[in-house]
């Protein structure tokens, strides 16, 4: 197949949205609709929000039919194609495609694609933004016409059949508020025109105000339910975002299952929105400011039969009657107005019958959500299949190609999108093992050491803790060096010859103990060599490499030969770092190497938990603070070396370091 390699530009007519003056004169009847940001949807767009008036129109650019538009100032990335004629806002850019060059539907799909690569040439102080000569400038693949329709046809089917879930599961959702009136009609009815209820305040526990995300100075990370995540519907704990909290705290705001959340304090539209937790969250969770709690006493009442009464337009219609209103278009619900909300009186029994029912819903858009899940996989299949085709048709169009997404000493996008970053310690890029399995040499960026991070080892096996690696670096679109990377013991351990070789031409760590010798070697590879495969071929003589764990005292050891497999691997992560590293640093090392599932349950309260262990054990040291260099002597208000990230940012947590073993 041939794929050529064509700047936008040369494929389409590249424009940015227009800036409307007048206010609201510029927008009503009669003229066409008004593109904005929140229109997009990665689909085609037949009708929009607002449309613009006489006025208007004289003012704006109008694009025609076919015409896909990008954001390009704030959110980076969403696309849309227009079905009629439309015009764009300033904060977006527009692109007619040339029809007999690259179909428009496969035009957008490529922008999809290379979304991350997009967001990375982005730029701003305040805000991100995508300059519209950057864009002019990226590259698509263009196959021939018939092959660009066949890939837009699949991925439009993915696309529709994604919001044909989408809206089943609304559906189901409606249904599932609908039940509650077909069951308890006459309860209702007693309820709100009879006067024959019970009050909320007789039926459960109701706390305001949840944890706060800032406040002292020991923290925590914990998934934290905010205002955002409810929305009449379970919540769902591994959707749940991570938030440092005050540990103190934990215990208060805890959520288990049954508890039921309401915003708060919001607009007035969002106000009263709730969530259940129905199950017990596999991670420590709680609820946040501007939100309450409500936790059942299930000897009289059903966690689900009160959160579908909370959900009711009678209840949503009572909390607007009641709430306080604000001049900052902010509104309240206090604990008194709550507490006296009236619930319709059903028999206990009746309850459970219908929470069991309305549980089945819940286990359909469980099940809806998994196949969205595996629509949005099979999307990515084809996504990737572009990104593939980028890489390698620049590869072959010019030995010193720079693929797109790749910044030298900062990171490089894969072809399957994951963000790899530079590690400016060990002076290469960190790629996990299960990006490599169908990456082909040729793909590699130029001049760049790649590492390919081990997979997750245990201390039976006999390179837990070894240090040494293979890398590989590209020359040129047929050569590449493999680069051994052979450490050994640093300072008074070693001769002074050694020590002269290491600080000459070593890596030396943060901690002194041991650096690096490269051996390197140049090699010709095949175009269509894999990286996997190649890397088979060579292999570290472990017998007499240097090993931080075979350092460790026999006690301690035979002590982690006692922990899970998990436990060893957080552990691992601290032998073969170079430098002290945060806690939240190691969560994400662990993920790497794990492989695709086999710790995928494990979170970040399982990390911490694992470092207090090891805490407890000496094997690891905590370091408070910000800083690197710990044992050198400052003087008062002398500045100290932080702790940076990939971004060059400070990291403000605690970190940890292997602690002196004894016994």
């Amino acid at each position: 197949m041939t794929v050529k390699v064509i700047p936008l530009e040369n494929v389409a007519q590249i424009y940015s949205g227009s800036g409307l003056k007048g206010g609201q004169q510029a927008f009503g009847q009669g003229g066409c609709p008004w593109v904005k940001v929140e229109d997009l949807n990665n689909a085609e767009i037949r009708s929009t929000s607002r449309s613009l008036s006489a006025d208007g129109m004289r003012q704006a650019r109008v694009s025609p039919v076919h015409t896909v538009f990008f954001s390009s100032t704030g959110t980076i990335g969403k696309v849309g194609i227009a079905q009629i004629p439309m015009a764009p806002s300033n904060n977006m850019i527009a692109l007619e495609f040339d029809e007999t060059k690259v179909a428009p539907l496969y035009g957008m799909y490529c922008l999809l694609a290379m979304q991350e690569a997009l967001k990375a040439e982005a730029g701003g102080a305040v805000y991100a933004s995508l300059r519209l000569s950057v864009l002019k400038k990226f590259k698509i693949p263009v196959p021939d016409l018939n092959v660009q329709n066949l890939i837009a046809r699949k991925l439009t089917s993915l696309r529709e059949s994604e919001l044909q879930q989408k809206e089943l599961t609304e559906k189901l959702k409606q249904a599932a508020h609908l039940l509650f009136d077909d069951c308890f009609g006459e309860a209702v009815e007693s309820a709100v025109h009879r006067q024959k209820y019970l009050k909320l305040g007789e039926c459960g526990d109701i706390t305001l105000n949840g944890a706060a995300k800032k406040g002292q100075a020991q923290k925590k990370a914990t998934r934290y339910v905010a205002t955002s995540q409810l929305d009449d519907w379970e919540i769902w704990d591994k959707q749940i975002p991570w938030v440092e909290t005050e540990n103190e705290k934990l215990e208060v705001y805890g959520l288990h299952a049954g508890d039921i959340v309401m915003n708060r304090i919001n607009n007035a539209e969002r106000l009263g929105k709730c969530g259940i937790v129905l199950r017990e969250p596999e991670d420590v969770c709680v609820f946040g400011q501007n939100t309450l709690r409500i936790r059942v006493k299930k000897d009289i009442m059903e966690p689900l039969f009160l959160f579908a009464w909370l959900t009711h337009p009678y209840t949503k219609q009572y909390i607007r009657e009641n709430a306080k209103n604000s001049t900052s278009f902010q509104s309240s619900l206090n604990k008194r107005v709550l507490m006296e909300l009236p619930l319709p009186h059903v028999d206990l029994q009746q309850q459970v019958c219908y929470s069991q029912k309305l549980n089945d819903y819940f286990l359909y858009i469980h099940t809806a959500e998994k196949i969205i899940e595996r629509l949005r996989k099979l999307q990515e299949i084809w996504y990737a299949k572009i990104r593939v085709w980028l890489q390698r048709e620049e590869a072959k169009q010019d030995d010193r190609a720079v693929p797109k997404g790749y910044q030298e000493g900062r990171f490089w996008i894969t072809p399957w999108g994951t963000t790899c970053f530079y590690d400016s310690y060990l002076e290469c890029i960190q790629v996990p093992p299960r990006e490599i399995r169908s990456i082909r040499l040729s793909q590699l960026p130029l001049e760049a050491e790649i590492q390919v991070l081990d997979q997750v080892r245990l201390v039976s096996q006999k390179n837990y803790g070894l240090l040494g690696h293979i890398r590989v670096k590209r020359i040129d679109r047929s050569t590449i060096q493999v680069i051994q990377m052979q450490p050994v013991a640093y300072g008074a351990e070693k001769e002074r010859d050694e020590s002269e070789l290491l600080e000459e031409n070593g890596i030396l760590s943060e901690q002194q103990d041991f650096g690096y010798i490269r051996h390197i070697q140049e090699v010709r590879f095949e175009e269509d060599e894999l990286v996997e495969s190649f890397l088979t071929k060579y292999s570290i003589d472990m017998e007499n490499e240097y090993s931080r764990f075979r350092r460790l005292p026999d006690s301690a050891r035979f002590f982690l030969s006692q922990l899970s497999a998990f436990q060893q691997a957080v552990f691992e992560e601290f032998l073969l770092a170079l430098q002290p590293l945060a806690c939240h640093m190691i969560g994400k090392q662990v993920a790497l190497r794990s492989g695709k599932h086999e710790f995928e349950s494990r979170g970040i309260q399982d990390v911490i938990a694992t470092v207090r262990l090891l805490e407890h054990a000496g094997l690891l040291e905590r370091r408070q603070g910000l800083y690197l260099n710990y044992d050198e002597d400052y003087k008062q208000g002398e500045m100290r070396q932080m702790i940076l990230d990939h971004r060059g940012r400070p990291i403000p947590i605690d970190t940890w370091i292997c602690g002196d073993v004894k016994g």
